[in-house]
């Protein structure tokens, strides 16, 4: 306990004091940490008390922001096709999901710091306004080129509005609550992963593709609308903008954004435009890995980077550290189901790629309600380490399962399995960030929920390019037990992926060649899944490095619902801070 008290007394660069050193202890050890000098008034503990109707309204906003970024992120999965039947560009298609992904993993360091430099509430609307000028441009789009870029300037938007939106519930929500509060705000991201490629597909049959980007822009009106209203929430207000920006690690998020993009470009290429054996790229994903390495060296160079977006206490202490090892895991493994269930429905059983989304509701319906009732678990109990424990290990047990699945499997059977994954992923989706934050000074809550989004982000880019590649090679082994020499050929590349669909099957005549390229997809979805037993297992092996740390009651940071009644103090001039009555 006394440990968990001195972790509370924390003073880290976020808040320094008025000298150019001083001592942080986290729960591993000392470490000694160069400051900028900036004056700030240290916050008090405070209890939370009853939620009022600002604090919901707040949650709310976040839902609806929430919404309108996931439905972005999954809606033209169905349209893509037609987008690029219409606009040409060849294999460019590629980048119009790909470049909205990049901006929203670049981002996230950034977007941690410049909140704590400039407040939530303004770099939130700015991300939503963002967003909606991208959706518009994007809509308008009279060329492959322009709508990639259009899709970049919204991903830019994206990224800012998932970090921020976590951001401000660990603002506004003491510890020990988050994981609950997560899953609510969490609901509208859910539904809008869910309805997105069926909106996509209902809008290519019925309307021009251009709408996939245009319904974002009245959603993205109305959730600027309400946040502006509703989203008052307390910052620094006493520092000049000169100063704001100096504060800003330019140079250490350069690095970050070349290393980005060089690993994702090799991972977008591969198995798609180029073999993942040649040097196009090999070449950029060692780049992108060595460039993160360096990344990290430069934050953690005080003479370099004094006030850096990545500070090394966030990971120094083995229980941050493992929780973003897990949130990294849990992201491989959730994406692994969310990109392949599908393939089991269709190049298996057959089905449309409509009929397959209905089947995949079980894990997707349930993944929602387990990762509610995670949070309630996680603020009755305040233990993160036995949901993480039983969390991974029930996901390794369906993994299991999943590979026994076949085409004769009943539905009770491949129901009650995507119930027990969503059981077990569904449980971990809210109770990871807290075990980040759990060790860590309040102040840290921006970074470090940063740091947790970009381990979630890069892991859900790994969960759909392994089980790709594991798929691709296993298709390109069994090829050879099918008799038709050209449909041989099809599985036998890196193009068994995106031949895995109803329409491949429906177009084989022969029923007994139709048996022979099922057993195939049969035989490697069941490698897919084994293989995917090692992920969730070592997750479950990861999950005892982490200590169980007693999770706050209270708040403790300089940001929260902003009280009406309170003074508001105008941002300073570079040599003075005038009294302001204008709320910010």
């Amino acid at each position: 306990m006394d440990e968990i008290r001195e972790l509370d007394n924390l003073q880290p660069p976020d808040r320094p004091q008025n000298t150019s050193t001083h001592e942080l202890t986290n729960s591993e050890g000392p470490n000694r940490v160069p400051t900028t000098p900036t004056p700030v008034q240290d916050a008090e503990p405070r209890s939370t008390g009853p939620k009022t109707w600002r604090f919901w309204a707040i949650i709310v906003a976040l839902s609806i922001t929430g919404l309108m970024s996931a439905i972005e992120g999954t809606i033209i999965t169905s349209a893509l096709p037609t987008i690029t039947d219409a606009l040409g560009g060849g294999d460019a298609y590629i980048w119009v999901p790909n470049a909205y992904l990049l901006a929203q993993v670049a981002i996230l360091p950034l977007a941690g710091q410049a909140s704590n430099i400039f407040g939530r509430r303004h770099l939130l609307l700015g991300s939503v306004a963002l967003f909606t000028l991208g959706g518009g441009l994007s809509g308008g789009a009279s060329s492959m080129a322009m709508l990639i870029a259009a899709r970049t300037i919204q991903g830019l938007g994206g990224g800012g509005i998932n970090l921020l939106m976590e951001t401000i519930v660990t603002d506004i929500v003491p510890l020990r609550e988050r994981g609950q509060y997560m899953g609510i705000v969490g609901i509208g991201a859910i539904v809008g992963a869910t309805v997105g490629p069926f909106l996509g597909g209902l809008i290519t049959d019925h309307a021009s593709w251009r709408w996939c980007f245009y319904i974002n822009v009245p959603i993205g009106v109305a959730s600027f609308v309400i946040l502006f209203v509703f989203l008052r929430v307390k910052y620094e207000r006493d520092l000049s903008w000169s100063a704001r920006l100096k504060r800003i690690d330019i140079s250490g998020n350069a690095i970050f954004v070349a290393a980005i993009v060089s690993a994702l470009i090799a991972l977008t290429w591969g198995g798609t435009i180029y073999s993942w054996s040649t040097y196009h790229i090999i070449v950029p994903l060692v780049l992108g890995l060595v460039g993160v390495l360096l990344f990290a060296a430069f934050e953690w160079t005080p003479r370099l980077c004094p006030e850096p977006s990545f500070p090394r206490q966030i990971v120094s202490n083995r229980t941050s550290a493992a929780a973003l090892g897990l949130t990294f895991i849990h992201a491989v493994v959730a994406y692994w189901v969310y990109y392949f269930l599908p393939i089991y429905f269709q190049a298996i059983k057959g089905l449309s790629p409509l009929r397959s989304g209905v089947n995949t509701l079980p894990n997707v319906a349930g993944g929602l309600v387990f990762a509610v009732a995670g949070g309630v678990l996680l603020s009755k109990f305040g233990r993160y380490k036995p949901l993480h424990l039983v969390g991974f290990a029930v996901t390794t047990v369906s993994f299991g399962l999943f590979s026994i699945l076949d085409a004769n499997s009943s539905d009770a059977a491949w129901v009650c399995i995507q119930l027990l994954n969503a059981a077990g992923s569904g449980m971990l989706g809210g109770v990871l960030l807290p075990a980040v934050q759990a060790p860590l000074d309040e102040s840290y809550v921006a970074t470090a929920t940063g740091i947790w989004s970009f381990a979630r982000y890069f892991g859900c880019i790994w969960g759909v390019t392994i089980p790709s590649a594991i798929f691709n090679n296993e298709c390109r082994r069994l090829s050879s037990s099918i008799t038709d020499a050209d449909i041989a050929a099809n599985l036998s590349g890196d193009s068994a992926y995106q031949h895995a669909t109803g329409a491949f099957l429906s177009s084989i005549q022969d029923l007994a060649l139709r048996a022979e390229v099922v057993e195939v997809f049969t035989g490697a979805m069941r490698t897919v899944w084994l293989v995917g037993i090692a992920f969730a297992a070592l997750g479950f092996l990861v999950s005892f490095i982490a200590k169980e740390i007693e999770l706050r009651k209270e708040l403790n940071n300089n940001f929260g619902v902003e009280d009406k009644k309170e003074a508001i103090i105008s941002p300073k001039t570079d040599t003075e801070a005038a009294p302001s009555s204008n709320p910010v």
